[in-house]
């Protein structure tokens, strides 16, 4: 049997990097997000499912620009709400939109870090914010220190397979492509060997005009920060790589795994 695939990612992009590209692109998230709205309306039913206490107490890691925040307040109704982002301007958007049922606070967190948070969850949750952690599976594990007995994690993140065209068109032409590498479904969560629960894992594909239009929703969620150590492309090279894209047929493959564990 083959081991699991680690799910550590050697020298991550400073945070303010990462922070200040989904900053910069906070405005026009959402006309841009499809699969990420999809993915947080399928997070937010998995969660409505789970027993839960009256009142729960939430935290959401990396937010955004609140779209599972939104369909979790339709769906869980009165709780206590700790909703929180690496970038300022995200959480900002989050912030402006419907006031959440309950109490809410807003707080600029590192979701692999957070050290400045108290505890005591009974629901900690992130869609497709995780993959950009240094160390999955060890923030998974910081995060679970935060839950109450009985509490649940649950998190929607990328897999290998996700983006695996762009990818395959770099290949073609013996080039790297600068997206970052993800884990194998069976890798992510491997380590809470004291919860109870697992993953599953769901293809999104998405189809594109072009290659140009893959990129530019890429830009527009914030999502161009490229693998540690990435020499950027030539234009010449650039145009090769969207000419190949478009040719096998311009659909981009979101690999999404769902993890849901308990805390017994």
């Amino acid at each position: 049997m083959n081991n699991p695939r680690p799910t550590h990612t050697p020298g991550r992009p400073p945070i303010a990097t990462i922070a200040t590209r989904f900053g910069a692109a906070a405005q026009h998230y959402d006309a841009h997000a499809h699969v990420q709205r999809e993915v947080a309306m399928r997070l937010a039913q998995m969660i409505a499912d789970l027993p839960r206490p009256t009142r729960p107490k939430v935290l959401e890691i990396g937010c955004g620009t609140g779209l599972l925040t939104q369909a979790l307040a339709q769906r869980l109704g009165t709780a206590d709400w700790t909703i929180t982002d690496i970038s300022p301007q995200m959480l900002a958007v989050a912030q402006s939109g419907p006031a959440l049922p309950g109490s809410a606070r807003f707080q600029v967190v590192d979701g692999e870090h957070p050290d400045n948070l108290d505890g005591g969850y009974d629901l900690v949750c992130s869609s497709l914010a995780v993959q950009w952690f240094t160390d999955l599976n060890s923030s998974l594990a910081r995060l679970t220190g935060l839950l109450k007995r009985g509490g649940y994690l649950v998190v929607a993140t990328l897999a290998q397979e996700t983006f695996h065209e762009w990818r395959t068109a770099h290949q073609a032409l013996g080039l790297t492509p600068a997206t970052p590498s993800y884990p194998t479904s069976n890798a992510i969560g491997a380590n809470l060997t004291d919860m109870c629960g697992g993953v599953h894992s769901e293809p999104y594909v998405y189809q594109h005009e072009n290659g140009l239009a893959f990129l530019r929703d890429l830009k527009h969620i914030g999502a161009t920060t490229p693998a540690p150590g990435h020499i950027p492309l030539s234009a010449r090279q650039l145009r090769q790589v969207l000419k190949q894209f478009d040719r096998s047929g311009a659909t981009s493959t979101y690999q999404v795994t769902y993890g849901i564990w308990k805390k017994p």
